[in-house]
């Protein structure tokens, strides 16, 4: 995913595709989207580990992927260096004993848990590619079938008000969502209530709800930039993604500028996207008063939706607390001895802290109302402050 927090210019029009702060919030891409799974294949058989495919090899490699490349790993290791290394020592003395996966994959697994971030995947167990499994480098679209459960889609509840439904953000559907915005215009103009319903949603690229903030914006929006860790790997990732057909041409010159950028300051934190505030042309008068239905299943990229979304004064965020994966983003994958992979983030948001801690709703839909939707619109309807 490109998760981003944000960048664009300080004063932007927001209706349309392109805005660079698409890149820092959808850089941070869920490790759950099929963006981020298609970089789980590598390009061919032969660049894949040989040699020692031991548990032993996999943990060396699985650690210095760590040391050089996570964000994460100076601040989290800080002050607690002993318990890694005792860590290390349990880990290790495990791998030992079998390289069969019932065993190395849970150790290494252990070990990947001490940094406690939702976006580190993995390690599992894999096995050599097939030849149609080679990745292409193109984002496979979404197809119109009808029992797609993260298909979007709007339903009318009535003259008043719609429901609109985002089962994800993953890259696949931003141009579905796009197009649904697009023919359902005039009615979401024109009413004065809408339901967004994000339950579920795992994340993706940050640019897919880029048509839907229109419908949203009350006045200026705050976005955190992001930082890479510029290892050398982090920055051939950051250049491969420039080749992906999902990249709007803003979000690629944003990351070509951080490319330029990061020549020359190797192992160092180098922005991506600076702190940004947005503001748009025109308020809509319509929809007038919008509820956004969030779950425990709400990551990632949902949760940079809820952080721009509740900066609006006709918005209300209802439900329980999201998932809490925000604070590393962009990840990517990597091939550890022994066909295991491992996804971990590149870079580290500058934004408020919410990883294993989530977003609290602005209302805690009680767990025995038995339709979170009819609360919402029963919540719409009434007057302000009631």
């Amino acid at each position: 995913m490109l998760r981003y927090r944000g960048t664009t210019a300080a004063r932007v029009k927001l209706g349309g595709r392109g805005r660079l702060r698409s890149v820092v919030l959808s850089l941070l891409v869920a490790s759950t989207t099929r963006a981020a799974a298609s970089s789980q294949t590598p390009p061919t058989a032969r660049a894949m580990p040989v040699g020692d495919s031991s548990c032993i090899a996999a943990l060396d490699s699985l650690q210095a992927i760590f040391r050089h490349d996570y964000p994460g790993y100076r601040e989290k290791v800080a002050g607690h260096a002993n318990q890694l290394a005792a860590l290390d020592d349990s880990v290790r003395a495990v791998a030992r004993t079998s390289d069969e996966y019932q065993v190395c994959i849970p150790a290494l697994q252990r070990w990947a848990r001490f940094f406690r971030d939702p976006h580190v995947t993995g390690p599992w167990q894999s096995g050599p590619p097939t030849p149609q499994a080679v990745n292409s480098g193109e984002v496979q679209t979404t197809g119109e079938h009808s029992a797609d459960p993260d298909r979007p889609s709007i339903h009318p509840l009535d003259d008043s008000s719609a429901v609109l439904r985002l089962p994800s953000f993953d890259s696949t559907y931003t141009a579905v969502i796009d197009s649904l915005i697009h023919a359902n215009g005039s009615r979401l103009r024109s009413i004065p209530y809408l339901i967004i319903d994000v339950r579920g949603n795992r994340g993706g690229y940050t640019g897919s709800y880029a048509s839907i903030s229109p419908l949203l914006y009350t006045g200026p929006i705050h976005f955190y930039g992001a930082d890479v860790w510029a290892s050398p790997a982090n920055i051939a990732h950051y250049r491969t993604m420039t080749r992906s057909a999902y990249l709007s041409v803003a979000d690629r010159r944003l990351i070509e500028s951080f490319l330029s950028r990061a020549t020359g300051h190797t192992n160092e934190f180098v922005e991506l996207g600076p702190d940004t505030t947005i503001r748009m042309d025109t308020v809509l008068p319509m929809p007038r008063r919008v509820a956004v239905l969030v779950d425990s299943a709400c990551a990632s990229s949902c949760e940079d939706f809820l952080l721009e979304a509740r900066q609006s004064t006709k918005v209300t965020t209802m439900g329980t607390h999201s998932a809490g994966v925000g604070d590393y983003g962009e990840v990517r994958f990597v091939w550890l001895p022994g066909w295991r992979r491992v996804g971990l983030p590149t870079n580290r948001s500058r934004g408020p802290r919410i990883d294993n801690v989530g977003i609290a709703p602005a209302i805690v839909i009680p767990g025995s109302e038995s339709d979170p939707v009819a609360f919402a619109r029963r919540y719409l309807a009434s007057p302000p402050g009631k």
